[in-house]
C-alpha cells in the first residue's frame, strides 16, 4: 500500500489529489467528533512549549522555517513539498493533522499525522536544527501518540536504518514493532504506547 501510494503521488498526482480529498472527507465524517477533543489535549502535553495547528500559521512563515533548516535535515525527511503552495494544500487537507511546536513564539518543531479513514496514521517529525537534543522530538512522539489514541488510530512511521537518532527519539518514549522491511534501508514501524 505504501509503495502504491507513493507511486500515485509521484507519477499520477491528479489521481493522488482526488483520493487524498476523498480520504479527507471520509476521515472527517468518521473522526470529526473525536477531533474536537484535540485542542485540550495539545495544551496538556506541551509543557513549556506551545503546540498549534499548522493551519494557524501563514504558509510563507512555515516555508521560511523549513528553508532555515540545514540540507542534512532533509536527507531522511521528504514527506511533502516545503514551498508555500505545497504547505497551503496540506493546511486544507482535513486528514493531514499537522502541528508546529513553538518556544518563545518561534517554531522549534513540526510533526504531522497523515491519517487515513481506515484507521491508520503515519507520523513525520522534524526538530529545528538549533533546538535538537532538548526533548522536543520525544514530546512530539508522545503528543502524536495521544492524538492517535484519542482518535482510535494505529500510528506508524517510516524510519531509515541510517538515521538512528530518529528511531531513538521514538523508542525512548514509545514501544515500537517492525511492521515491514522496506527498500532503501527503511523500516515501517508501528508505534505503541508503553505498558505502564
Amino acid at each position: 500500500m505504501y509503495k502504491f501510494a507513493h507511486f500515485l503521488r509521484d507519477h499520477l498526482p491528479f489521481i493522488w489529489d482526488f483520493l487524498d480529498w476523498m480520504n479527507g472527507v471520509l476521515f472527517t465524517w468518521l473522526y470529526g467528533r473525536k477531533m474536537k477533543a484535540l485542542p485540550g489535549l495539545l495544551e496538556a502535553v506541551a509543557g513549556e512549549y506551545k503546540i498549534v495547528e499548522m493551519s494557524s500559521i501563514q504558509a510563507t512563515d512555515l516555508e521560511r522555517f523549513f528553508a532555515a533548516q540545514p540540507e542534512e535535515s532533509f536527507k531522511f525527511f521528504k514527506p511533502h513539498g516545503f514551498d508555500a503552495k505545497s504547505l497551503r494544500k496540506l493546511q486544507r487537507n482535513r486528514a493531514f493533522l499537522a502541528y508546529i511546536v513553538k518556544y518563545d513564539n518561534s517554531p522549534v518543531g513540526y510533526f504531522f499525522l497523515r491519517s487515513f479513514f481506515f484507521g491508520k496514521a503515519y507520523l513525520g517529525k522534524m526538530v529545528d536544527h538549533d533546538h535538537q537534543g532538548k526533548g522536543i522530538g520525544k514530546m512530539m512522539c508522545l503528543c502524536a501518540m495521544d492524538i492517535a489514541s484519542t482518535l482510535g488510530l494505529r500510528m506508524f512511521e517510516t524510519i531509515s536504518k541510517d538515521n538512528p537518532s530518529s528511531l531513538y527519539s521514538t523508542q525512548n518514549v514509545l514501544e515500537t514493532r517492525i511492521d515491514e522491511e522496506m527498500p532503501d534501508n527503511y523500516l515501517m514501524i508501528e508505534d505503541l504506547r508503553r505498558k505502564e
